[in-house]
């Protein structure tokens, strides 16, 4: 999906208005680079095989509830999709996309 492109009068109204607010601070900063990083690490991981969340957990040394809420936030988004079961644990695998088909070949 294509976003648009901002005109320079919106560039300035966003420019402007980040400074009066005092811009993002670091708190927030390194929140949003940590949750990158572990959907990043899951992404690896689901790229060998489908897993459920205890082992996602396991093999990523997080917590089992926090592993979950990736992955259902990522399942929200279509990111993974539920792949069956395992014993009582949902297995989740990784979605294909068009942009993964396009690198593949």
């Amino acid at each position: 999906m294509a976003m648009k492109t901002l005109t320079a009068q919106q560039k300035q109204a966003l420019a402007t208005m980040r400074e009066r607010i005092g811009g993002v601070s670091e708190e927030k900063k390194q929140h949003a680079k940590q949750l990158k990083a572990a959907r990043k690490a899951i992404v690896q991981l689901l790229t060998q095989k489908p897993a459920t969340a205890p082992e996602i957990a396991a093999a990523l040394n997080m917590p089992s509830d926090e592993a979950l809420w990736h992955l259902t936030g990522m399942r929200k988004y279509g990111h993974v999709t539920e792949a069956g079961e395992e014993g009582e644990y949902l297995l989740y695998a990784l979605v294909a996309t068009e942009e993964a088909a396009a690198t593949a070949h």
